[in-house]
């Protein structure tokens, strides 16, 4: 990793800027992808065995907790490359190769951390869809009003009908969530708009509830009935939610 020395006015050799930013680039860069490579585990591999994941959550409670300042830091070395790019470029001085791979690195490390989750969902439609947690991820997709990912988990066959770990469908979670355009086109789909979750509400319940009253509208114009459960139905339905929750947890 050395560098060529640039000759100053009096005749002594310095080091030129980009040394001591590869030096500390380096570290970040490969901090930083290990933070990447961990969230994209999650994105996918952890998704599919597990169903929808609160991003980052075992990892900020363990030892690997520092690695969410690394993107923040690698943000910041990337800004003062670019200035002392900028500087050089205009003073005329040349920049390593080091200094260029570091910075391109960087770059990419931040852009793989910048990409959503919903995307290895489609690009890996057919994997998802035949996860045993495909139901629980199209009706959080449903949920987050993401038509695309839905649709895709629909033409890869998984069942209109399926449901989540609370007996919910995509059409409850697209009515609780208020996305119009959702339950538009789940009901073009032929989506029961009566079924009920374990607590016994129905979409137009959760609709009414949440105020969002155009997508009540909707589902009353094509004869959704508002159904509530009951109070021995909900702690029927908490208790044995936080029962398979444990079972879950214990099977891990």
């Amino acid at each position: 990793m050395a560098e060529a020395m640039d000759n100053g006015g009096d005749g002594v050799k310095t080091k030129q800027p980009s040394t001591a930013l590869v030096a500390v680039g380096v570290p970040a860069v490969l901090l930083t992808a290990v933070f990447a490579g961990r969230m994209v585990w999650e994105e996918t591999f952890l998704t599919i065995e597990h169903g929808p994941q609160m991003l980052g959550f075992s990892l900020a409670h363990g030892g690997g907790a520092i690695l969410f300042l690394t993107p923040f830091l690698l943000a910041l070395w990337l800004l003062v490359a670019l200035v002392t790019m900028a500087v050089c470029l205009w003073r005329k001085r040349s920049l390593s190769k080091w200094y260029w791979s570091t910075l391109a690195s960087a770059a990419l490390t931040l852009g793989v951390l910048s990409i959503p989750p919903t995307f290895w969902q489609w690009a890996f439609i057919g994997t998802f869809a035949r996860s045993p947690n495909a139901g629980d991820l199209m009706v959080y997709g449903a949920a987050e009003g993401d038509v695309k990912t839905v649709r895709g988990y629909l033409e890869h066959g998984v069942p209109l009908m399926a449901t989540n770990y609370e007996g919910s469908t995509a059409a409850f979670a697209a009515a609780a969530g208020g996305s119009l355009p959702m339950i538009e086109m789940l009901a073009s789909k032929g989506a029961d708009l009566n079924a009920t979750n374990f607590y016994g509400d129905s979409p137009l319940e959760a609709a009414t509830e949440n105020g969002h009253t155009d997508v009540a509208a909707f589902l009353k114009s094509h004869g959704a009935s508002q159904t509530r459960g009951t109070p021995e139905q909900r702690e029927a339905a908490s208790a044995a939610i936080v029962r398979r929750d444990i079972e879950r947890d214990n099977a891990r």
